[in-house]
């Protein structure tokens, strides 16, 4: 895979030209373990991903987070039962409110920003398949992330990163992490926020 961009040394104009394009295999991965319960080849290919960065001269956070998804326990029945509790809100007052931006954003499903998010898809001629789900999931706007990094659009990823996934997902996490996930979701929700947050910086650095 490519290196993700350093953190520590200067980057050439290819590699930050690159960075979505490198990033977008990630992203898509991501997007898949906030959608379903992970099982034995998404868990090893997200660990594989975690593996193949792991000489990279990261930023800390972003180091900590791929070596605590590559090292955690993946016993799947703990993984589904945390999946569930976690990210699908099953139990009201007792499950984390699942990942939805307008949950986060408006404090309620299907709000204004699910509307902004269908506008920022149907602007960037990007049809999603979606079943059954709001397209302000969490899924669905890493997985439209990756498409805009594959595109190379850096003007639409930075866009999206600043005033959508990037801005409201750290609220998510947050809550998440106060009920206590296994070290694999703790891994996932902490490698998805510095991924985000060094894609944005690189874009916003290249910009100067």
């Amino acid at each position: 895979m490519n290196d993700v961009p350093t953190h520590s040394t200067r980057r050439s104009p290819d590699a930050e030209t690159e960075i979505g394009a490198t990033l977008a295999p990630a992203y898509r991965l991501l997007a898949g373990l906030y959608a379903e319960p992970p099982d034995e080849r998404t868990g090893r290919a997200i660990r594989q991903w975690c593996g193949a960065v792991a000489d990279e001269s990261l930023p800390p956070d972003l180091a900590e987070a791929a070596e605590t998804v590559r090292t955690a326990e993946t016993d799947l029945d703990t993984l589904r039962s945390a999946f569930t509790r976690l990210l699908q809100g099953v139990s009201y007052g007792e499950s984390t409110p699942p990942p939805y931006e307008s949950m986060y954003v408006d404090g309620m499903l299907n709000g204004p920003s699910t509307t902004e998010v269908e506008a920022f898809y149907h602007e960037m001629g990007v049809e999603l398949a979606v079943d059954d789900e709001l397209i302000d999931h969490a899924g669905y706007e890493l997985s439209f992330l990756a498409e805009l990094c594959e595109r190379g659009d850096r003007v639409a990823q930075l866009a999206f990163i600043r005033t959508h996934v990037g801005d409201w997902l750290p609220a998510f996490h947050d809550a998440a992490m106060d009920a206590e996930p296994p070290a694999f979701y703790r891994g996932v929700f902490s490698l998805t926020e510095s991924l985000l947050e060094l894609h944005a910086e690189t874009l916003e650095e290249d910009d100067d």
